[in-house]
């Protein structure tokens, strides 16, 4: 069984430290989230992100070997970011090796402000799973809800 809730899920403290109405500043931050998706050889694995989240990691878990890497890019608001690869020559937890660039560490920091897809491109062989941990904010990739630092008064 499951829960469903729309993020981003702020999770903290908020207290009127003052007494005179005005509430405190927040120190909320947001919950992590993962997604998977099966690794099926000859396929790509696909992964919707949503808007404006922060991507933390790419993993594959491989219980079948390939014979090469798999690229990996994230698509959104018409933009496709090749962001690296996945070795698929050994068996187990494999991260991807992120491409060193301003343009991949901004994809990362911020998929953007629609949804996006992490792709993983189809090779021949392995098989597996591909989990992505990301957190999920606001479409502009704040935490901050609609009403933040108003007063009681």
């Amino acid at each position: 069984m499951s829960t469903t809730f729309t993020g981003p899920i702020r999770i903290g403290t908020r207290q009127t430290t003052s007494n005179d109405g005005t509430i405190s500043t927040s120190n909320y931050g947001a919950a992590v989230c993962s997604r998977q998706v099966a690794i099926v050889a000859g396929a790509a694995a696909t992964i919707v992100i949503p808007a404006g989240s922060i991507i933390h990691s790419i993993t594959a878990y491989l219980n079948v070997v390939g014979a090469a890497s798999r690229a990996v890019s994230i698509v959104g608001g018409g933009t496709t970011t090749a962001v690296g690869t996945i070795t698929t020559t050994a068996l187990g937890q494999i991260s991807a090796t992120l491409t060193g660039s301003a343009a991949v560490a901004n994809r990362l920091a911020n998929v953007g402000t629609s949804d996006a897809t992490v792709t993983l491109a189809s090779e021949a062989a392995s098989a597996g799973v591909l989990s992505v941990v990301y957190t999920d904010r606001n479409s502009d990739g704040t935490i901050t809800p609609t009403g933040e630092g108003y007063t009681n008064n």
